[in-house]
């Protein structure tokens, strides 16, 4: 039993090089001047991005086309974006008195909207004609709570809602930092915000804060070892695995962050001996990710946990990027770009009656070993996702992840994860979930 329970704690998921996807450009038109700072997407195909020179964008084709649907432009600098659902979202902006963004002038630094994004209307609860402040990052939690940070160069403030807006708080965070770039929370009070210690970047090191109170009081975690640079953003793959992207104006070699205990301890890890200027970072699991924000040379890639990188062609001025699914991203910068994986060679085959309900059948054989079917039935057609799960209720290999039409199917694991490694003996489950039906069901593996 100890053995059993041994082999399945040291189960790895990674994507293997076989298995990694590829990035394209979406058909978005750079407006003239600017880069995108934010984009939020509920799927693979509604979406919005949000920019610097006051211009907020919609796709509702996956990228492949997109609509304008706010400019206020020499007005307002869009920040952050984010949406509880397909019509209720706000979006972020820097405010007045940054010294950088001379042409941003608006008092208000929260916009929300009712209806997808075609009207905005201020949050006058966090405006202010006299507190310069401003929103840069926005994290929405769940259906009711997002929480936000600003602003780069200061001042440092927190803002929360625990209400789905009704309600919003300010927190003045200048005794932490000096400025608040960037926000990830694990669950409703416990989570981490960066930034940077002096406003002056030469002057300034990059800082991580830590709360475990929906952000009442916050402790520092980490400061950086150098001058010249700031924390930019923050993201977790995993609850222990997590990444922190510096931002050095000049200067090298340039550094990331690296956590693998959920953030206790840090370590700075290399990134580059030469100079490039890095903002936008994100893993879509715990070892593929991506780094970004030079304006002349490309996005890198990293397929060990940021030990290695290479360049990958494609991606300018990189600032956030977006995970919906192991297979499924967008990040956005000088343009908007999409991250898909190919097929993976698992079998599925649809029949040509239409069933009555929806249905998850028992895996066969089960146990098993090489090999087992799973088949189920879609009473309507739309996307449809097949996720391999531990007994602990990690990830280890999603099956599936496409939209389907009505009609029975069958699909085959073959005991592999997603880096194409054989996986352990042990308990799993496997789940079906469209956006009427969810189970799931277990099967045991003998090797």
């Amino acid at each position: 039993m100890k053995k059993y329970l041994l082999l399945v704690v040291l189960m790895v998921c990674s994507l293997s090089a076989q298995q990694l996807g590829t990035w394209k450009k979406t058909n978005f038109v750079p407006s003239p001047s600017s880069r995108n700072n934010d984009g939020f997407f509920l799927n693979e195909n509604v979406g919005w991005i949000a920019n610097g020179v006051g211009q907020i964008h919609r796709t509702t084709t996956g990228g492949e086309t997109w609509v304008k649907v706010i400019d206020k432009t020499n007005f307002t600098h869009w920040r952050s974006i984010g949406f509880f659902d397909s019509l209720n979202g706000y979006a972020g902006a820097l405010g007045f008195g940054d010294p950088n963004n001379t042409s941003s002038k608006d008092t208000v630094i929260l916009y929300k909207t009712t209806n997808g994004g075609t009207n905005w209307f201020p949050e006058h609860q966090l405006s202010s004609g006299t507190i310069k402040r401003g929103f840069c990052g926005m994290q929405i939690f769940n259906d009711s709570i997002i929480n936000a940070v600003g602003r780069v160069r200061g001042p440092a403030w927190f803002y929360r809602t625990t209400d789905r807006g009704k309600t919003w708080i300010a927190k003045d965070m200048n005794q932490y930092a000096a400025g608040l770039i960037d926000v990830y929370f694990f669950s409703k009070d416990t989570g981490y915000c960066v930034g940077l210690t002096h406003a002056t970047h030469d002057s300034s090191s990059g800082v991580v804060l830590f709360t475990t109170d929906g952000g009442e009081t916050w402790t520092q975690r980490f400061t950086t070892a150098r001058k010249g640079e700031w924390c930019w953003k923050i993201q977790f793959s995993s609850r222990n695995v997590g990444y922190v992207s510096l931002q050095r104006n000049s200067l090298s070699p340039i550094y990331f962050l690296k956590t693998t205990d959920g953030g206790a301890t840090w370590i700075e890890k290399l990134f580059s001996i030469s100079y490039y200027f890095v903002q936008g970072m994100g893993f879509i699991n715990d070892t593929l990710g991506w780094v970004g924000g030079n304006s002349a040379n490309p996005m890198y890639e990293t397929t060990d946990g940021g030990e290695t990188w290479k360049p990958i062609g494609i991606g300018r001025r990189i600032n956030r990027f977006r995970f919906l699914s192991p297979t499924l991203a967008y990040c956005v910068g000088d343009s908007v770009y999409k991250y898909t994986v190919g097929t993976t060679g698992i079998a599925e085959r649809a029949t040509q009656q239409q069933p009555s309900d929806f249905e998850l059948s028992a895996n066969y054989p089960n146990p098993f070993n090489p090999e087992t079917t799973i088949e189920f039935k879609l009473a309507s057609g739309g996307l449809a996702t097949i996720h391999i799960y531990d007994s602990k209720g990690s990830l280890v290999r999603t099956l599936l992840h496409k939209e389907l039409a009505a009609g029975s199917y069958k699909l085959s694991w073959d005991g592999r994860n997603e880096a194409d490694e054989e996986v352990s003996s042990g308990m799993y489950m496997y789940r079906l979930q469209t956006k009427n039906f969810t189970e799931t069901k277990k099967m045991i593996l003998i090797r």
